[in-house]
This record gives structure tokens, C-alpha cells and sequence, in this order.
């Protein structure tokens, strides 16, 4: 079975789909079969992060209703080794918990599965993720993203496997001017360490509107990623 890597965030502009497109290229890089799901529905970006935005036709829905099978409706990535894509529908809303028999399969077809989930939405059902998968998630360090994943971690509960907080479009200046959150103060405010720090770089937005991750934007940041990735991954 797949380790699943599914990355969430409180609140919409974290950067939850570029760390994801990132980490499932990561993962392929590595040699691991992998699939990148994106169940953001009607706000999914990844497939245009991969150049696949012409290009996919079915979704995860398709499948569940059985109007196509799911081999048909996970893409093959261009340029990328090992990496598959796969999407929930963009006109339904349905959760990804609804799709529950579909993601099962899917984790039977990978090594590893990388969910982006819904902003603002971290439960999968119980049955389908494991104490050693990873939950990964997203903050800005400014008040309203940590305010919001305050918000998401309270829901959570004990609920969930291996969790890891991303801390992303950090500013050096603005930290000086405590206008963003340091890295200390984070971890006290969300009672979590900071597994990865990514510095604002707007080399990232340039690169993944080019079909390029993060990790191949500058070697800082694919060290914070393949760090992360690393742990995440033998995770028992």
C-alpha cells in the first residue's frame, strides 16, 4: 500500500498546491511510483502546474460512478518519471471523503499517493489513512493563516497520522518588522514544530507557471523539501 502524503492548510493562498506539486516530484525523483491527486475540485490548479490543463477529461467521479475506469482517468505526467496525475471533478463538489473506495484503489496503483486537499479541509476517513502517513500542512506566518490552522488543528483532534507544519512565503524583513511570525514563535502559538521553512521567492509562482517545482527553483528550498520529504516518507 501507498504512504500517503495529504497537504492542507487553513486558509487559501499557503501555498498548499505548490508544496504539493513540489513533494510528488520529489517523491518520483526518488524513484517512487507516485500519484498527485488533486481533490481541491472546482479551485484545482495542480493540472495546470504539470501542463495537463488541456489534457484531463475524467476525474476521480467518473470512476466512482463508473463511467470510466481509473486507469484511464490518471495521466501520465510529461517529462516526469514515475509521476501520474489525478483529479477530483472540477464542476462537483463532492468530498473527497465520498471517494473514499476510489482512493483506495488508488493507493493500491502508487508508492507514493500526494493528496491536495480542499482549503480548510483535513479529514479523510478513518479507514483510509494510517498512522504512518503524513498530514502536511501550510501557514503563512502572519495572523490570519495561523488564526485559520489554529481553527483546522482544533477540528482535528487527535485524528490523523504523522503531522508536519510547512511554514511558507516567509519574508525576512517582514519578520524584522514583526509583521510576520518568526519560526519560535510559530511553534509556541501552534504547539508544533516547523518541519520546513520557505522563504517568499517569486521565482516559485514564475516556475510553476513553467511546469517547474519548487525544489528545482533554488537548492535552499529543495533542501527544506527533500528534509521533509525524507521523514515523511520513513515514517513508521
Amino acid at each position: 500500500m501507498a504512504k500517503i502524503l495529504a497537504v492542507g492548510s487553513g486558509s487559501g493562498g499557503a501555498g498548499k498546491s505548490t508544496a504539493a506539486f513540489s513533494l510528488a516530484v520529489g517523491a518520483a525523483k526518488r524513484g517512487k511510483r507516485t500519484i498527485l491527486l488533486d481533490a481541491s475540485g472546482p479551485s484545482r490548479c495542480c493540472d495546470l502546474m504539470l501542463g495537463l490543463e488541456s489534457i484531463v477529461v475524467l476525474d476521480m467521479l467518473d470512476v466512482s460512478k463508473h463511467q470510466a475506469s481509473i486507469h484511464t482517468a490518471l495521466y501520465p505526467v510529461p517529462g516526469r518519471e514515475n509521476l501520474r496525475f489525478a483529479s477530483a471533478s472540477l464542476y462537483d463538489g463532492t468530498s473527497i471523503c465520498d471517494l473514499s473506495a476510489v482512493l483506495l484503489v488508488l493507493r493500491t496503483l502508487c508508492d507514493v499517493l500526494v493528496i491536495d486537499l480542499p482549503t480548510g479541509q483535513t479529514n479523510l476517513p478513518e479507514e483510509f489513512f494510517d498512522p504512518c502517513d503524513a498530514l502536511i500542512l501550510l501557514a503563512v506566518p502572519n495572523d490570519a493563516s495561523i488564526r485559520a490552522l489554529e481553527r483546522t488543528l482544533a477540528g482535528l483532534g487527535a485524528a490523523g497520522g504523522q503531522r508536519y507544519l510547512i511554514l511558507n512565503h516567509v519574508n525576512a524583513n517582514l519578520v524584522k518588522k514583526r509583521v510576520q511570525y518568526d519560526r519560535k514563535s510559530v511553534e509556541m502559538l501552534l504547539d508544533m514544530p516547523v518541519s520546513a521553512v520557505i522563504a517568499e521567492d517569486e521565482r516559485i509562482e514564475t516556475g510553476c507557471r513553467k511546469c517547474k517545482p519548487a525544489i528545482e527553483v533554488d537548492r535552499k528550498i529543495a533542501a527544506e523539501f527533500s528534509s521533509l520529504l525524507e521523514e515523511a516518507l520513513t515514517a513508521k
